[in-house]
């Protein structure tokens, strides 16, 4: 079992889910769209993952935007435990 943080967003009625990953997943092209793949089969919605350190977003363009204009701590974050 592993332990991710996440937050659910809901805004203007587009669902998706962030989630803190190393800095090192963001940079690794082929793991970062392993992991966001994993995700939104996971949850059922788009994923962007953002980076633990430098807070870097990446994933669907309009909602990576989002999530660095409006910034992690304003994100609804829980703990979610997962089998890896």
């Amino acid at each position: 079992m592993a332990d991710w943080q996440v937050a659910l967003v809901n805004e203007q009625g587009v669902e998706f889910a962030v989630v803190a990953v190393k800095d090192s997943v963001i940079n690794n092209h082929s793991e970062r769209d392993r992991v966001i793949g994993w995700w939104q089969v996971e949850l059922g919605r788009p994923v962007v993952l953002l980076g633990a350190q430098r807070h870097k977003a990446v994933g669907r363009r309009d909602l990576a935007q989002f999530v660095a204009n409006v910034g992690a701590s304003r994100l609804p974050w829980q703990r979610m435990r997962v089998a890896a």
